[in-house]
């Protein structure tokens, strides 16, 4: 393999339309969630109209504030209207599959280096519960 085509394949960003739309909607919805705390505006109303269900929005809000509290740097998050994903977007992605798929050693896997023990329980516990509310009766991952 050459050196431009190993370092563009270390470099290219994930689109948000090639995610599972549940991980989309959270990458989505953090986006909102950031604008509005810009904003001083509360994201709660466009939370419940996004998922239909006010426990949702509630523990989507709960995830968020779990990853401002461990992530060890400021989240990245592009513009709203922006195809691409940030590497720590495309991250929240990947941990919202596992813990949907309830896979604890996938999201260690992903979290491991960058969030201690504590922390990644913390996250992983707020992703669960969002993920259950969200599809409340569904087996199986995302």
């Amino acid at each position: 393999m050459q050196s431009s085509e190993l370092v563009r394949k270390f470099t290219v960003q994930p689109l948000v339309r090639d995610l599972f739309p549940d991980a989309a909607q959270a990458v989505l919805a953090l986006r909102y969630c950031i604008l509005c705390r810009r904003g001083e505006r509360d994201p709660m109303p466009e939370l419940e109209r996004r998922w239909g269900n006010i426990l949702v929005a509630r523990r989507f809000r709960l995830v968020v504030e779990a990853i401002g509290h461990v992530w060890p740097d400021p989240f990245a998050v592009a513009p709203p209207c922006c195809p691409q994903l940030s590497f720590d977007e495309a991250l929240l992605a990947s941990i919202v599959r596992a813990a949907g798929a309830g896979d604890r050693m996938g999201f260690d896997l992903l979290t491991g280096e960058m969030l201690g023990s504590d922390a990644r329980a913390m996250l992983f516990t707020a992703l669960e519960n969002f993920v259950r509310a969200r599809a409340p009766g569904r087996v199986g991952g995302l």
